[in-house]
């Protein structure tokens, strides 16, 4: 049976007075924001309590969400060959579907756990490991992984020579979002409870589902429409228009130097920021710092982020992603040294610099980069394999730090692991250029 889309399904995007990429690029923003409760921000609010109502030690639930991170990025390269066939809107609206769903079990998984452990005579803590490891794969499957991938793909398709242009709005807008998350789900959390903090993340979720089905729209030549609305030549014949001369497999993709700089450069990123935001207010308590300040690094962070990603957003039309890519993996470098050095004032500030950088870099290179090197056509593909990649990453990243903080009291070693894996990466960009340019 073959899913038919309908594009001029309830409106055509033909007729818009405005060319219908901006409102694809309005309605992809708001698809990668709704996926925070799967992302690790999302997930680190209610860590703590978790903790408490599940049973379960730090390291136990660590585990847990690596079963589970693990389990889902084994799907995702299948889900980017669905999303590749059924296009951006059925594979968002199933996607969010299956994240609104998580989150309501999720709000009820002290009590699930309570009711099973009594009926099949297993300790509750057993339980509970299994339950959350359980939920943790349909969580971060559904949240980080398709839902995120559906919502920026659809966004890629829409422009060629503006691609930067929106994805530098689109990603000054995540950033935002993404910064302000975790104080407002902890207000939310604050004002009610942890388990109805779930619950109404989940409402916001399912209205989601109505506002995809109504706008998102996977490309413009469905739709009678070109990317960008019209062709556009560059005012400088000496810039690059870095046009795509050939359409990559995911098996061709794989085979190419930069595919897995690249991959393995986006993996660090969420590898390390995983472990960060997952552990992020035991990390400030063991050098001495209030919860307050650790929440707080979000804010300034995200200033830096907006203003990095505008930037590189912008400068992505005209230079090559390699050097973006340089600048990126300093973000990085600086942000695992603040982990490192951030028992001293200065740590702190190194910090928030770094992880401004790399986080507004991460949605430009996560975004542009695989449909300007590797084309449009399996698009899906190649980027849920990259995906893939990179949720495996944050799978195992909470556990390496809480065991590193287990054996020595300290993140320390955690940070200085990460700048020693950076300077790696580093050595490895010398060599990644555009494979459409080669």
């Amino acid at each position: 049976m073959t899913l038919k889309r309908n594009p001029n399904f309830p409106f055509a995007p033909a007729k818009s007075p405005l060319f219908y990429g901006w409102i694809a690029m309005f309605a992809g923003t708001i698809g990668v924001l709704c996926s925070i409760p799967g992302q690790t921000m999302g997930v680190s609010v209610f860590t703590n309590y978790l903790i408490s109502s599940l049973q379960l030690s730090r390291d136990a639930l660590s585990l847990a969400y690596l079963i589970g991170t693990v389990g889902s990025s084994l799907f995702l390269t299948y889900a980017g060959k669905i999303y590749d066939k059924f296009g951006s809107r059925f594979t968002a609206i199933i996607a969010a579907l299956g994240l609104g769903v998580t989150l309501i079990l999720f709000s009820f998984s002290h009590l699930l756990s309570e009711a099973i452990s009594q009926y099949i005579n297993i300790g509750f803590s057993t339980v509970s490991f299994i339950l959350i490891s359980l939920l943790f794969f349909f969580l971060r499957f559904s949240g980080q992984g398709v839902l995120t991938l559906a919502s920026r793909n659809m966004i890629m398709k829409w422009f060629d020579q503006r691609r930067g242009l929106a994805n530098s709005i689109s990603s000054a807008l995540q950033s935002f979002g993404f910064a302000v998350s975790p104080l407002f789900i902890a207000l939310i959390i604050t004002r009610f409870d942890w388990s109805t903090a779930y619950q109404i993340l989940a409402l916001l979720t399912f209205i989601f589902v109505i506002f995809a089905f109504l706008f998102y729209r996977d490309n413009p030549e469905e739709c009678g429409l070109i990317p960008d609305g019209k062709i556009i030549e560059p005012k400088v014949k000496s810039l690059p228009t870095f046009k795509t001369k050939k359409q990559y497999t995911l098996k061709e993709a794989k085979s190419t130097w930069v595919f897995w700089v690249f991959a393995l450069s986006l993996s660090f990123n969420s590898f390390f920021i995983t472990g960060f935001t997952f552990n992020i207010i035991s990390i400030f308590e063991s050098c001495g710092l209030s919860e307050e300040k650790a929440l707080g690094v979000f804010i300034p962070a995200s200033i830096i982020s907006i203003i990095t990603a505008i930037s590189g957003n912008i400068l992505s039309d005209y230079i090559r992603m390699q050097k973006l890519l340089v600048v990126f993996l300093i973000g990085c470098l600086l942000s695992s040294l603040g982990v490192a050095i951030l028992d001293y004032e200065i740590g702190y500030y190194v910090l928030i610099l770094g992880t401004g950088i790399m986080g507004g870099l991460f949605s430009v290179l996560a975004s542009i980069t695989w449909p300007r090197f590797y084309g449009r056509k399996n698009l899906g593909a190649i980027s849920g394999f990259a995906m893939s990649l990179v949720v495996f990453s944050s799978a195992i990243a909470p556990l390496f730090f809480s065991r590193i903080y287990t054996l020595t009291d300290s993140y320390r070693i955690a940070g200085y692991a990460g700048v020693v894996s950076v300077v790696i990466l580093l050595i490895f960009s010398v060599k990644a250029k555009n494979p459409q340019l080669q």
